[in-house]
């Protein structure tokens, strides 16, 4: 059987998954919580990877410094290690921040709903564990991670120099042109979504997990079912 077969069979989601803690990190807490056991799904880990647990100290954030406790995942179907951080933010909330600048998949295994189901159960246990948002750095041209991560319900408000360029076809749409005021979700949910994919660019996106029933849970549900992915 071939790696590409192998590792087909082998995207599943038990926990099974080999824990690295060279820094001695582990029990790690949120609050009074022990984290430690619900890791892997925080990094959307799958069986048969390595998740390796480091902490950083005074990492310079959107927010400030904050502590990051870096997941690092390998495997053999990444071409690079993918790569979460859990910060604790001075205002005191908790981000899940994933960096998809370091997900990587080989090119073999790209387009089959990995990525999407890894998502899922990041976001699920993100939910769980009360974060309040799972924070993208979505890749600018001529990566497509901008036009990818609104699918997955990754969301941002769309910046003016964006709204500049499709301000014409927002009119047109009926469409509101206030700066400020319209979301990358507005386009989807208007079906003008190819506003976006030709004039969109890559920026900070924030999927929402505060609540089940938030844009960011909705849509990423609505993928999966469609795609029977889990």
């Amino acid at each position: 059987m071939s790696l590409q077969e192998n590792a087909l069979l082998a995207i599943n989601f038990t926990g099974d998954v080999a824990l690295v803690d060279t820094m001695n990190s582990l029990p790690i807490f949120i609050g009074e919580e022990d984290i430690s056991g619900r890791l892997w799904e925080l990094a959307g880990a799958f069986d048969g990877s390595t998740l390796t647990v480091t902490i950083a100290s005074s990492v310079q954030t959107a927010w400030g410094e904050a502590d990051a406790i870096v997941l690092s995942v390998t495997h053999d179907i990444l071409e690079k290690p993918m790569l979460r951080e859990i910060l604790v933010i001075p205002s005191g909330e908790f981000y899940l921040v994933m960096h998809n600048a370091q997900f990587y998949l080989k090119k073999e295994f790209r387009q089959q709903g990995i990525g999407r189901a890894c998502l899922a159960v990041e976001a699920a246990a993100a939910h769980d564990l009360e974060f309040t948002k799972i924070v993208a750095n979505a890749a600018n041209r001529p990566d497509v991670g901008w036009i990818v991560w609104p699918k997955l319900g990754y969301d941002a408000v769309i910046e003016p120099d964006v709204m500049k360029k499709m301000h014409d076809e927002l009119v047109a749409a009926g469409l509101s042109t206030a700066t400020g005021s319209l979301r990358i979700s507005d386009l989807y949910d208007s079906n003008n979504y190819q506003l976006w994919e030709k004039h969109g660019a890559g920026c900070i996106m924030e999927f929402d997990v505060s609540a089940l029933d938030s844009w960011s849970m909705r849509q990423l549900g609505t993928v999966i079912n469609k795609e029977d992915l889990l």
